[in-house]
């Protein structure tokens, strides 16, 4: 039995890892969102948050990856720092503040348009091949196409009739709106430079370490500047704030943010992106059983294609990898990157 389960892990682990991020990332929100409306800032929680995944990290950098580490060089410390500014100062600080102007539900949705936005990036980039004739590559199209249709039934269908468009021109929708789009074209861009990056600094600990402390910097400073003195003082509200704050940064920010730079670096940032649409299901299952929020047929028909959407995405890439003898970013020097020029 424990031959079969660690030969499961063994093949299976990425995904495993990958889905178990997602449902951490869900949890999250649901906190985050309960969080926020008592008035705490959401800047002052991302510094937090980092501040915590930094101390985390540094440990476990120095005493795994010991003798591993490459030389760091002044060109890779820029790169961290963009990926910094890229994933924490603009996705993840821009995604938090978006949740005072627009819902969680819309953002959920927004966050399933980026594995397509990070699959049209890869292929214009040439980190990801499409054959528009084969069934590889109508599947990946296909499969893209049926997540992001998944999660807009999921809000704008809830049985008999369809609804029209909950989004209005309000100015609060606006500006959640643009948060939305700077955050995920942002998030887009990380997913697709991390995996190069790696390729020249392969200590993924160090790496992630090193951007959470880039981070934890750069929100402190935008913080420092857009929010008052006594927001910094955290209110304990039953002790959901500390909890809110932890998970966030030993989980979300901190182990997970380490192995999804794995995650991409391995299996490359198509693979890794086709999980976000776990995140509007896992959502979806939470909100029904903990907030007791009414369930409906059109939910249930969008998590249906969401799930069809993100196996038709990934079969397609695992097809191709078999044929190809490899993954798309696996780390033997072969793929030549026009991200980065040395």
């Amino acid at each position: 039995m424990g031959v079969s389960l660690g030969s499961i892990w063994g093949a299976y682990k990425a995904h495993l890892i990958m889905a178990s991020y997602q449902l951490c990332l869900a949890i999250y929100m649901i906190m985050l969102q309960s969080v926020l409306s008592t008035g705490i800032s959401g800047l002052v929680l991302v510094v937090y948050e980092h501040a915590i995944s930094t101390c985390i990290l540094i440990p476990l950098a120095f005493f795994l990856e010991k003798g591993k580490r490459p030389p760091i060089s002044f060109r890779i410390l820029g790169y961290i720092f963009v990926l910094a500014l890229l994933m924490i100062s603009l996705c993840q600080m821009l995604l938090i503040l978006s949740l005072q102007y627009v819902s969680a539900t819309y953002e959920s949705i927004a966050l399933n348009v980026m594995p397509m936005i990070v699959f049209v990036l890869a292929v214009l980039f040439g980190l990801e091949e499409l054959h528009f004739g084969t069934v590889h590559g109508q599947a990946k199209m296909w499969g893209v196409m049926f997540s992001v249709a998944g999660a807009l039934t999921m809000v704008l269908w809830t049985g008999p009739t369809l609804f029209k468009s909950t989004l209005t021109t309000t100015k609060a929708y606006i500006i959640g709106g643009i948060m939305l789009v700077v955050g995920i074209l942002g998030g887009a861009s990380w997913n697709l430079l991390v995996g190069q990056v790696t390729r020249k600094y392969p200590a993924e600990i160090s790496l992630s370490a090193m951007m959470s402390f880039f981070g934890t910097i750069q929100t402190a400073v935008i913080a420092g500047f857009l929010v008052t003195g006594s927001s910094w003082k955290l209110k304990w509200d039953g002790g959901l704030v500390l909890i809110t704050i932890l998970w966030g940064g030993i989980l979300v920010t901190g182990l997970f943010y380490y192995a999804q730079t794995w995650s991409v670096h391995k299996k490359g940032p198509v693979f890794t992106t086709a999980f976000q649409p776990l995140l509007i299901v896992f959502s979806f299952i939470l909100e029904a059983t903990v907030l007791k929020e009414s369930t409906h047929l059109g939910s249930i028909i969008g998590a249906v294609l969401v799930v069809l959407g993100l196996y038709m995405l990934l079969w397609g890439k695992t097809k191709d990898q078999e044929k190809e003898g490899k993954g798309m970013l696996e780390t033997d020097g072969n793929i030549n990157s026009p991200l980065i020029i040395d």
